[in-house]
């Protein structure tokens, strides 16, 4: 099947009006994250970064030391241009503005360009007359080896360049990902990819096709949001099933658990309901949702409704089932945002969130809510519920006169580096369970996962958030990854592609062409799908024998997971991959 590729705008995101309150909450909330941002780059940068970053990429390795200080406020210059609004600035620094920091403050609210802050640095230190200090004696040192003021700026600038930060803006940055997801996506079951399968189909069975704990379900790709975390800038647009229940019959003969997902499903909510109306044996139906839809109560209390009622209305033998209404929740969702006025926003209101909560007591037994959020700084305390995105929460709640009572947490099964005290691993608060205290029995979960630097995240820096270095060098050191798994059970698209959960560029077939029980049984035996599985080390063997930038893919990997699903985007080398393990494992290779 040739499915054609086209990139999938989506729909504007539906704006509502918010409480002049919670709009206050939007901006103090604002301000708190650049403040928080802003002093993380520069602590780290100052504390070394700078320095191991002179380092490596300078053009020159002479005076880096004394360089390492004043680059860091050049860094901070342009971070704050390139990250926060000009009328925001003010805000944003002053709580920086006194002590002995204080002048460099001014600096950058002063300085209209790279070259303008450097030259007001190096005047205010060569009319500097207090006590003797360091960066004092740095820029004396480097106008004595530069002769002259002009040509000291000048070499600093050319250092600066040769850096090469923010020369790309985050609109160049998605738009040349973007075009490489889409080449991913041109060479889904491509000829590779085909020749690649039937080496799969002439390996003999390994076992009889079993039931699946759980399948996944895509009726759609696309997303109206731009969230700076997502792992999707380019979404293959394909055309949804006219009649999916062929697919859902096959499914349903599997699994008792299937999840919708695929971005934003809110427009693609009836091919839900069909489903949970005529799959028989899944009693687990969950579905992933950034909570757009809850546009006010009443719109919110319809679409929840729609759900239960589904549930309900399933025949009285069938099994019970339930909904797993998935939402997302975090600082990325629930970032605010600046337009070009200054006007602040949120990518999805709190306020949303805020209504799918409220709502959940009255269909507790149809549906079972949770929050789904991205592990930040917040998580390594208890100041994860009193702080950020669900202290809003909580004050948008209590406003309507709920108060939120949060009845447990649990931590990760592995330490983890904060990123704002990255050297020592720690523990976090993976999970939690809260409750509306009028509805003490509707417990609502919380979860929390790591990002990965796939999509909009690849232009992410790696503090930004927490990640599974760690694990990734425990595994590369040959230890493992503790029980973790590369997930390779089956993705479901309407147009028929099967694809793993951990990897949508990883196609198994087209299931209304070729059949489920070819599908399954490639699934079971697949070579790279198994080694995948299993993290198995040879792959990066393999990768290497056709590309030279292993290391470099290393380096920016934030997880087993992302590294593995990096080397096999490229259907050249998913097909080398697989022959290398076929022969490896059975000997030569050949088709019939």
């Amino acid at each position: 099947m040739n499915t054609s590729v086209t990139i999938q705008s989506g729909r504007p995101s539906s704006k509502i009006k918010i409480s002049d309150e919670a709009q206050q909450d939007v901006r103090q909330a604002y301000l708190a994250a650049m403040r928080q941002r802003f002093k993380t780059e520069v602590n780290r940068l100052t504390r070394g970064d700078m320095l191991a970053i002179l380092q490596s990429r300078s053009a020159t390795t002479a005076h880096v030391e004394s360089l390492a200080f004043l680059m860091s406020y050049v860094y901070a210059w342009n971070w704050l241009q390139h990250n926060v609004h000009a009328d925001y600035q003010p805000e944003v620094l002053a709580t920086f503005g006194k002590g002995p920091q204080a002048f460099l403050m001014a600096m950058l609210l002063q300085s209209n360009s790279t070259a303008e802050f450097i030259r007001s640095y190096l005047d205010y230190w060569q009319g500097y007359q207090g006590p003797v200090q360091l960066q004092q004696h740095q820029v004396m040192q480097l106008l004595q080896d530069k002769g002259t003021m002009e040509s000291l700026a000048a070499y600093i600038e050319s250092v600066w360049d040769s850096l090469r930060l923010f020369s790309t803006t985050f609109a160049a940055g998605y738009k040349e990902l973007a075009k490489q997801e889409k080449e991913r996506y041109g060479e889904m079951l491509g000829a590779e990819d085909r020749e690649r399968l039937a080496l799969v189909d002439q390996l003999p069975d390994t076992e009889e096709p079993g039931r699946f704990d759980k399948l996944g379900i895509i009726p759609a790709m696309g997303c109206p949001q731009t969230c700076r975390h997502c792992m999707f800038i380019f979404r293959p647009l394909m055309k949804n099933a006219d009649d999916p229940a062929a697919l859902y019959q096959m499914i349903d003969e599997l699994t008792t658990s299937v999840l919708f997902t695929g971005g934003d499903l809110s427009k693609h909510l009836d091919h839900f309901y069909h489903a949970i109306a005529s799959m028989k044996n899944v009693t687990t139906f969950a579905i992933l949702l950034n909570g757009d839809f809850a546009d006010s109560r009443e719109i919110t209390q319809q679409v929840m409704g729609k759900m239960a009622a589904a549930v309900r209305q399933r025949l009285l033998t069938w099994p019970k089932a339930r909904v797993i209404l998935q939402i997302s929740f975090d600082e990325f969702h629930q970032e605010v945002v600046v337009d070009r006025k200054g006007e602040l926003s949120e990518r999805i209101p709190v306020t949303k969130i805020a209504n799918i909560v409220e709502a959940a007591p009255k269909f507790k037994d149809e549906i079972q809510l949770c929050l789904l959020h991205k592990q930040g700084y917040l998580n390594f305390s208890m100041e994860l519920f009193s702080k950020g995105v669900f202290a809003r929460l909580v004050s948008e709640l209590g406003r309507r006169g709920q108060q939120v009572q949060v009845l447990s947490s649990a931590p990760s099964s592995r330490l983890k580096r904060n990123p704002l005290q990255p050297e020592t691993p720690a523990p976090l608060i993976k999970d939690a369970t809260f409750v509306l205290e009028k509805y003490p029995d509707t417990h609502i979960l919380l979860t929390s996962s790591t990002i990965d630097a796939f999509g909009r995240a690849n232009m992410m820096e790696l503090h930004e958030a927490v990640n599974e270095r760690d694990l990734l060098q425990q595994m590369l050191e040959g230890n493992g990854t503790g029980g973790e798994t590369f997930d390779k059970d089956l993705m479901f698209w309407f147009n028929g592609w099967a694809t793993l959960f951990s990897a949508v560029h990883m196609c198994l077939g087209n299931v209304f062409e070729e059949g489920m029980e070819t599908i399954r049984r490639r699934q079971l035996k697949d070579p790279l799908s198994n080694a995948l599985h299993d993290f198995d080390l040879r792959l990066l063997d393999y990768y290497r024998e056709l590309r030279d930038d292993l290391e470099h893919i290393i380096e920016r990997s934030t997880s087993p997971h992302h590294l593995f699903h990096t080397i096999t985007e490229g259907g050249t080398m998913r097909l080398h991959m697989t022959r290398r393990l076929i022969e490896a494992d059975h000997g030569e290779v050949r088709l019939s």
